[in-house]
C-alpha cells in the first residue's frame, strides 16, 4: 500500500517544500549509499536464469502497479496492490542488489507509464528499492541460507523482521517526505499513511516468503500468480471501492432530494460541507481519515429528516411542542440510517450529535463540551452559519456580519468557542464563499413534486429496515426554535 497527494498535484520541484525536496534527495543518496555498500560486500555473480527471474519479477511488480486501485480519502489517496510482496520477494529471491535494482526500476517504468510528476517517481523508486535492498539484507543475515524462508522456525522469524523492516523504512521515508506537503507532523502523516499497515504485513509476510519456494522449483512458476494474487485482489477492491461509492452517491442523492422538499433549503448540505471542509483545511492536527469522515457526515448530515413532516419542515410559524420534538428527531434517526453503512462508518456520531450543544443543552444526548465530537462541533457553526445567511420560511437571510457576531455570541454556549474562531478565520482568509439561496422558479416544480414522491415512496423502506428506530417522537427539552 502506498500514499499518493490528492492535492497540489500540479507542483514543480521548485514549489515544493524545502524540507520535501531535503528529504527525497536524502532518499535518493540512501538508496545508492545501500546499493554501493551491498555490491562491495555480496556476490555478484548473475547467470541467465537470474536475469529471466529479475525481468518476470519486474513485469509482475510493474502489471501490480497498473491494477492497483485507488481509495480517496480527504487530501491523500491511497493505491493498494500487491506489488509489495513481490518487491519483497525480489529481495528474497535474486538477492539485495539485483532485487532492489529490480524494484527501483519498474517503479521507474510505471511512473512513465502512468506519466507521474518526475518527484514522485523519484520517491516511490527511491522508497520501494531502498526497502527492498535493506530488509533482504537483513533477512540473510538472520537466515539459514541452507533453508528456504520457510524451511525453519528461525527462517520464518527472519522473514517477520525484515518485513518489519521493509515497512518501517516505506511508511517512514514516505511520511518525511510528504508531512511537509501535507502542513502536519511527520508522526500524523506516518499514522495516516500505516491504516491498512496490519494488512500489508501479512500480504507481504505469506506472500513474499512463498515467491522465493516456487521459484525454486520452477522460474516460470511466477507467472502462475498472475491469476489469484493480481486479478484477483484487483477485482475485489474495484468491487469494495465501487460499492462504497454507489453508498455515498445514493445517500448523498437522498440528502440534496429530501432538501429539495423545502425551496429553502435546497443545497444547505451542499454548502455546510463546504464550509466544514474550509474549517478542517486550517485544522492539520486532524488525522486525515478523520478529517473525511466529518467532512462525508456533513453532506449527509441532514438525512434524519426523511422521517420529518413537511407540515413541520415548511411550517412559516411558531412550532408546536409536538412539532419541535419531531424534528429534534433527525439527528438520531440520521445516525441510524448510516450506521449500518460501512462506508460511514466513522460518521455516525458525528451525526447524531451535531445538534448538541457546548453548554449542554442541545439534542439528542444532552453531551456538554467536549463530550461532543469534534466533527459535530464543526457542522454545528458550519449548520448555524449557513441557517442564517440563507432564506428561510419564518424569516428572511441575515448579512454575514450579523451572522457572524451571532456565532461570536454564542461562543461558550451554544458553539465551540474555538470552533467559532475558526471558522471566523477561516471567512477572514476568504475560505468561505457564503451564498443565499434563492427561492425555486416555477421551471423546477415539476421536478421538485417528483423529488418529494420519490422521498415519500423510501420513508417506508427505511422503516422497514429500521424496525427499531425512534421515528415517533420522544420528550426532549429544548428552549430555542431548532434549525430546520
Amino acid at each position: 500500500m502506498r500514499a499518493l497527494i490528492n492535492a497540489r498535484g500540479s507542483e514543480t520541484l521548485s514549489d515544493l517544500p524545502l524540507r520535501t525536496r531535503l528529504y527525497t534527495l536524502i532518499l535518493v543518496v540512501l538508496l545508492f549509499a545501500a546499493f554501493v555498500i551491498t555490491w562491495y560486500r555480496g556476490d555478484h555473480i548473475v547467470d541467465s536464469s537470474q536475469l529471466l527471474l529479475s525481468a518476470l519479477l519486474l513485469a509482475m511488480i510493474f502489471v501490480a502497479e497498473v491494477l492497483d486501485i485507488a481509495f480517496p480519502q480527504s487530501v491523500i489517496t491511497f493505491h493498494v496492490s500487491v506489488s509489495t510482496a513481490f518487491a519483497f520477494a525480489a529481495g528474497l529471491t535474486v538477492g539485495p542488489l539485483l532485487g532492489g535494482i529490480v524494484v527501483a526500476l519498474a517503479h521507474i517504468i510505471d511512473g512513465l507509464y502512468a506519466q507521474r510528476q518526475p518527484i514522485k517517481t523519484v520517491v516511490n523508486a527511491a522508497n520501494h528499492g531502498l526497502s527492498t535492498n535493506v530488509s533482504a539484507v537483513a533477512y540473510f543475515a538472520l537466515a539459514d541460507s541452507a533453508e528456504s524462508p520457510i524451511g525453519s522456525l528461525h527462517n520464518i522469524l527472519a522473514v517477520l523482521i525484515a518485513v518489519v523492516i521493509y515497512t518501517l523504512i516505506n511508511t517512514v521515508s514516505l511520511a518525511l517526505i510528504v508531512s511537509p506537503l501535507m502542513g502536519m507532523s511527520p508522526f500524523e502523516m506516518w499514522r495516516a499513511n500505516v491504516s491498512g499497515v496490519h494488512v500489508e504485513l501479512i500480504s507481504v509476510a505469506t506472500l513474499g516468503s512463498l515467491i522465493p519456494v516456487l521459484v525454486a522449483e520452477q522460474p516460470l512458476s511466477v507467472v502462475l500468480l498472475l491469476v489469484p494474487l493480481m486479478l484477483g485482489p484487483h477485482l475485489a477492491f474495484k468491487a469494495i471501492r465501487q460499492a462504497h461509492r454507489e453508498t455515498r452517491i445514493t445517500m448523498e442523492g437522498l440528502a440534496d432530494a429530501l432538501e429539495r422538499r423545502d425551496p429553502y433549503t435546497s443545497r444547505h448540505s451542499i454548502r455546510v460541507t463546504g464550509y466544514v471542509r474550509a474549517i478542517v483545511s486550517i485544522m492539520p492536527q486532524i488525522p486525515h481519515a478523520t478529517a473525511g469522515a466529518i467532512v462525508a457526515a456533513a453532506r449527509v448530515h441532514d438525512l434524519g429528516k426523511v422521517g420529518s413532516r413537511d407540515g413541520s419542515l415548511k411550517k412559516p410559524g411558531d412550532l408546536t411542542d409536538q412539532e419541535r420534538q419531531e424534528i429534534q428527531q433527525h439527528a438520531a434517526v440520521g445516525a441510524e440510517i448510516i450506521g449500518s453503512l460501512e462506508a460511514y462508518r466513522q460518521s455516525v456520531a458525528t451525526i447524531r450529535h451535531h445538534h448538541e450543544r457546548w453548554d449542554g443543552s442541545g439534542y439528542p444526548d444532552s453531551l456538554k463540551g467536549e463530550q461532543i465530537p469534534l466533527g459535530s462541533r464543526i457542522i454545528g457553526v458550519a449548520d448555524a452559519f449557513d441557517a442564517m445567511t440563507s432564506d428561510r420560511v419564518y424569516r428572511p437571510a441575515l448579512p454575514v456580519e450579523t451572522a457572524l457576531a451571532e456565532l461570536s455570541k454564542g461562543r461558550g454556549t451554544q458553539f465551540d468557542p474555538q470552533i467559532v474562531d475558526l471558522f471566523i478565520q477561516a471567512h477572514a482568509e476568504g475560505l468561505l464563499v457564503p451564498g443565499r439561496v434563492t427561492q425555486v422558479g416555477s421551471g423546477a416544480a415539476d421536478d421538485e413534486r417528483r423529488l418529494v414522491e420519490e422521498v415519500r415512496r423510501l420513508v417506508p423502506k427505511l422503516r422497514a429496515l429500521l424496525p427499531n428506530a425512534s421515528w415517533t417522537p420522544a420528550a426532549l427539552k429544548q428552549d430555542r426554535r431548532p434549525a430546520r
